[in-house]
């Protein structure tokens, strides 16, 4: 029987577009998880990685140069599709590597995975997709024209050109640090346990890190020390301020990540109701709380916020709603939502915001605090959803939030380029 060769960046790149594509899987754990299934060394992981963003962040012209020497686009088996993606972002836009080299390995990824007939056809379409003079990594991210037209009416041409400038690669890492002490001890061990990783910023209880790895590897992460968190998110859940033996609610919890900081700020006098139309969700954070030793006392709900509240009481302190949105906040990060977005989605997610918004608002005790939030730069969705919240609901009345503009919206992201982020919008009421 003959062996298998061993796996390429090439070929776990090609791996990684195709599952994105067949089962809108998310690119960063995909890739992640296939860079650790082939022991790609951090050279080749690098390879990887450079081909999966940079072919997700040029779609449309890769598809446009591959299609116009195709007798059937849209019958292309998938798998070729994908190596055929890889390729062609690689000669357009990697001129350091050699194109017979990119050729042939797209070739016999296509041949292992499709046979002989499909990897004929990846070698034809190549051979007449040409190198530009001037090929260079691209310099935005390609986004549809109808994303293009929403992003500038809510931020502006500088900004919106701001969001969709490409992220330097690999992403970096973004924690949580739990320890009273803060980030700096933390930081001393992982410069000590990963001498490789660049320490990009640091704050009182997060870090960013590049090149750092596996998480689960730090020192720290098995003992509950440290959350991966997005710092845009670590922003907005703290601006909720949860303080210790508070009851908070956290609605649309999602996977989890505000959930635990909650559970954080609250201590072991308070507690945190985690409510999710998701029930796997739910028994994947209690696992995460239980390993990571919180002691804040966590309760979780599977309810459907957008019709009812699952019969909990106007008992709580504070309440999160991170609401459903289109999350082009993280285009940076996740350049494949753009391709998963239709131009009506915005306003049935709009209608949806405003819905949740209502319900979480009826559980929050009086004199309580309600925070709504979305990873979102659209107007639509953020300032536009507080705004008819506003109107309709005369008990509760806005207050401020530290960094907010003058209509109390705090805006993250292209907003702040001191501190770059997701973008999010933050926006606080207090019940009368």
């Amino acid at each position: 029987m003959k062996k298998a060769p061993p796996p390429t960046a090439r070929g776990v790149a090609t791996a990684v577009l195709y599952r994105v594509a067949r089962d809108q899987a998310y690119a960063t754990p995909t890739l992640d998880a296939e860079i650790r299934r082939a022991g790609l060394d951090r050279r080749d992981a690098a390879l990887a990685t450079a081909i999966v963003y940079g072919t997700l962040r040029s779609l449309p012209s890769l598809d446009a140069a591959l299609d116009a020497h195709l007798r059937d686009p849209e019958g292309l088996d998938p798998w070729a599709r994908a190596g055929l993606r890889a390729a062609a972002f690689q000669l357009r836009h990697l001129p350091r590597v050699p194109p017979r080299a990119i050729v042939h390995e797209a070739v016999d990824v296509v041949r292992a995975g499709r046979g002989e007939k499909l990897a004929r056809l990846t070698n034809a379409v190549l051979r007449k997709v040409r190198r530009p003079d001037d090929a260079a990594p691209p310099e935005r991210i390609e986004v549809p024209e109808w994303i293009a037209a929403a992003l500038e009416r809510s931020l502006g041409a500088e900004r919106a050109a701001q969001l969709t400038r490409p992220i330097q690669l690999p992403p970096p890492l973004d924690l949580r640090v739990l320890p009273r002490e803060g980030a700096e001890p933390m930081l001393d061990r992982l410069r000590t346990a990963e001498p490789e990783a660049e320490i990009v910023e640091a704050g009182p209880t997060a870090l960013r890190v590049r090149g750092a790895g596996d998480p689960r590897q730090l020192p720290g992460f098995e003992t509950g020390e440290l959350l991966v968190q997005e710092l845009g998110s670590q922003r907005a859940a703290d601006a909720l301020g949860a303080a210790p033996g508070e009851r908070v609610a956290d609605a649309c919890a999602g996977r989890g990540g505000k959930t635990l900081a909650l559970l954080h700020h609250v201590g072991p006098t308070g507690a945190v109701v985690a409510l999710e139309l998701h029930e796997a969700r739910l028994d994947q954070l209690e696992e995460r709380a239980a390993r990571l030793g919180l002691p804040g006392h966590l309760e979780t709900l599977a309810v459907d916020l957008r019709v009812g509240t699952g019969g909990l009481e106007a008992n709580f302190d504070r309440v999160l709603v991170d609401a459903p949105c289109t999350g082009l906040g993280t285009l940076g990060r996740r350049p494949e939502l753009l391709w998963r977005l239709a131009p009506g989605d915005v306003e049935k997610l709009q209608k949806t915001q405003r819905a949740v918004l209502a319900k979480a608002s009826e559980l929050v005790g009086s004199g309580g605090v309600l925070q709504f939030v979305v990873c979102s730069p659209l107007a639509e969705e953020g300032a536009d959803v507080a705004t008819g919240f506003d109107r309709h609901h005369p008990d509760f009345e806005r207050i401020p939030t530290p960094g907010a503009d003058a209509d109390h919206v705090l805006r993250l992201g292209p907003w702040n380029d001191a501190h770059p982020t997701d973008a999010y919008q933050v926006v606080r009421w207090r019940r009368r």
